[in-house]
């Protein structure tokens, strides 16, 4: 296990699955620069943001500002070049900006976490109230692997099963819990999306689906 995680691990630039994130990105990159065509700088809103996927990505320029926005305080302490990133605190839920503040809404394998099927409408609903633009990826359900259990069809368990797994083993993503209450909770905390379902949320979006082996990994809903 612990060589297959090297093999998706998020913090090495190199790792497969950042290779596989940076090709994606590259389509997303020329849509985010197009924006600069008609304005001298723009804001971007990443929710659920990290500073490391933009290095990862190799994301360098001056005039975009990037708010990385978590529900907790994560501004580095000992990264000496942070230029054109911001660190923000809030609930992609509620939102703490008007309309128009941004000129785009980023989010990368968040939405999936949100805890309900009503909280994933109004993660997407909040998103469209913020900005006309965004793109917002998750992992494909039809994936094999689940990527958060690192499982193949953990998935497709139903959770008062996987409830019983998360009591007797630590699985990835999954911490470990004591009482089924608290694991169905925490199996319950992750739900992915087929494509129609991705898109009913995203009604005005186009959804790229990107595959592997021929089998779609992620969806992206984008409006620009």
């Amino acid at each position: 296990m612990s060589v297959f995680k090297l093999f998706v691990n998020h913090n090495k630039k190199d790792s497969f699955v950042n290779r596989i994130r940076q090709k994606r990105f590259a389509s997303q990159q020329k849509l985010i620069e197009s924006l600069l065509e008609h304005k001298p700088s723009i804001k971007i809103l990443d929710i659920g943001g990290e500073l490391d996927f933009w290095r990862h990505m190799g994301w360098n320029n001056d005039r975009c500002t990037i708010y990385l926005l978590n529900l907790e305080d994560r501004t580095p302490t000992n990264t000496p070049d942070t230029k054109g990133f911001v660190w923000v605190t809030g609930n992609a839920l509620a939102l703490p900006y008007g309309a128009g503040e941004f000129d785009l809404i980023f989010s990368n394998s968040v939405i999936e976490h949100v805890g309900s099927y009503q909280n994933q409408a109004l993660f997407a609903s909040e998103v469209n109230r913020v900005c006309s633009k965004y793109m917002i990826q998750t992992p494909s359900l039809w994936f094999p692997l689940e990527p958060h259990s690192l499982l193949p069809f953990f998935q497709f368990i139903p959770h008062p099963v996987r409830a019983v797994l998360i009591m007797l083993f630590n699985i990835n993503y999954f911490p470990k819990q004591k009482t089924y209450k608290a694991a169905l909770e925490v199996s319950r905390s992750t739900l992915m999306f087929s494509k129609n379902r991705f898109q009913q949320i995203f009604p005005e979006a186009t959804i790229e689906v990107e595959t592997l082996f021929g089998i779609p990994k992620s969806y992206t809903a984008i409006k620009m």
